[in-house]
């Protein structure tokens, strides 16, 4: 009996040694191969097409300088985060520097606080703000803050995003009031683009090549030296971007019909929506054609207060709709009742799916996107799922970046499980009652044969 104990006791020892070295030779190979395996629902650790496509692209050195102490989850991160970096590009070079114990570097590129990273190339350098005093660790759009580095310094050509103002359009210094577009304006900053405002009213031209232009909800009527003004943008190969609210702009609206885009009177209502987390007039929108701009993406947008849109064949302009409302939504046209809190689908009001995004581009190599709506981009709705990508992936095809359309890095979420009573009782019966009683039946067994050997 006792050799037995003691043959069964080396094979379990020399089994367990056997296993840990298995291990701790896989561990080397993976680490002395670079081997990774992103196993996280998100992809944490894998960066985004986004990024992948502006490390395919770059064709000079980069030089990336970070600053972290020597141990600590800020450090370990970044690590993590760079390595898939510098595995896809050659031309990235990383160096982890402690400014606790290489003081000159840091006074050089006037580092002040651990977590900080400068992206450098050539003579030019961005200094970004990685850490998270928070969590310990590192931001949560740390991928995209250095992504972003890298394409404005490679990038040859400075594009601007001109907003029109002077007619009450929404405002993007706003990033606090849930109307406003000022997480708009700063995610287009991170795009690569610089950001200003135009106040048409003055008589301030319109920008010239490498532009783009963008009229967010205007309430007051463009006069007529403005409407010439702005179609003679778009007939010279101009590139816009409107978003026009239902009630509102019609002077506009008459305009953007010749590209081969018609705004609807009216107000989109799908009371399905209300199932998916939005409301009668929030459309959730789910249905995308194919297109430079939708290709990928599988994300559910939210239009709140938007008009239909539909596309025109006008010869000179080749437009289409890119994405659309659900089968039960409908274009309310009655404004009287819908004013009192009346919203009913009558026989005469068009059926969905409803058009609230369009795009067109016209013979003179001008691209122009409508959206039916505004609120989508606002502070409140901007980082609904995946309104944020839809619209900067038209601005990026509008300004034809199209080549760096991609999802953005993604943060982690709360994953939830919702289970029913039945599915509860069944987890309770197996847990509790079914595998306890299984294990003690077993070890009586077990105890009885041995009794009675």
């Amino acid at each position: 009996m006792r050799n037995r104990r003691l043959i069964y006791g080396t094979n379990a020892f020399i089994s367990i040694i056997s296993t840990i070295g298995i291990l701790i030779i896989l561990n080397y190979i993976a680490s002395w191969s670079d081997l990774r395996f992103d196993l996280t629902d998100a992809k944490l650790y894998t960066v985004s097409e986004n990024t992948a496509e502006v490390l395919n692209e770059l064709d000079s050195p980069i030089e990336i300088i970070a600053f972290f102490k020597d141990i600590g989850a800020d450090r370990s991160d970044f690590q993590d985060l760079i390595k898939d970096y510098s595995r896809r590009s050659g031309n990235l070079k990383v160096k982890i520097v402690n400014p606790d114990k290489k003081p000159g570097i840091a006074k050089k590129y006037e580092i002040k606080e651990y977590g900080s990273v400068v992206v450098v190339y050539g003579d030019e350098t961005i200094k970004l703000r990685l850490g998270d005093p928070i969590s310990g660790g590192i931001m949560n759009n740390s991928e995209e803050e250095i992504t972003n580095a890298i394409l404005k310094l490679t990038r040859d050509i400075n594009k601007t995003v001109y907003f029109l103002t002077g007619h009450g359009e929404r405002d993007i210094g706003d990033d606090v009031e849930p109307e406003g577009l000022g997480v708009l304006k700063n995610a287009l900053i991170d795009e690569g683009y610089n950001v200003r405002e135009i106040l048409l009213p003055k008589g301030e031209a319109l920008p010239g090549e490498n532009s783009v232009i963008v009229l967010a909800a205007p309430k007051q009527a463009f006069t007529l030296k403005e409407i010439g003004d702005v179609k003679g943008y778009l007939d010279r190969g101009g590139k816009a971007v409107f978003m026009i609210e239902p009630r509102s702009g019609g002077e506009i609206v008459s305009v953007l019909k010749s590209y081969g885009i018609t705004l609807s009177d009216d107000i989109i209502v799908d009371p399905s929506s209300k199932l998916e987390g939005g409301g009668d007039i929030a459309p959730i929108v789910g249905e995308y054609t194919p297109h430079e701009i939708t290709d990928d993406f599988r994300y559910a947008t939210i239009f709140p207060y938007s008009r239909s849109i539909d596309a025109l064949d006008t010869g000179d302009s080749s437009s289409v709709v890119l994405a659309y409302t659900g089968q039960y939504s409908w274009s309310e046209t009655d404004f009287d009742n819908f004013d009192q809190g009346v919203a009913q689908q009558e026989e005469t009001d068009k059926a969905g799916p409803l058009g609230v995004l369009a795009v067109s581009e016209n013979d003179a190599g001008g691209r122009i996107a409508v959206f039916g709506g505004v609120d989508f981009v606002s502070n409140i709705f901007f980082d609904f799922s995946g309104n944020r990508d839809l619209f900067l992936n038209t601005v990026n095809w509008v300004s034809g970046d199209e080549n760096l359309i991609s999802i953005r890095p993604k943060s982690a979420e709360q994953g939830k499980l919702t289970i029913t009573n039945k599915q509860t009782n069944v987890i309770f019966f197996f847990t509790v009652i079914l595998i306890p009683a299984v294990v003690l039946f077993s070890g009586v067994a077990i105890w009885w044969k041995r009794r009675k050997m």
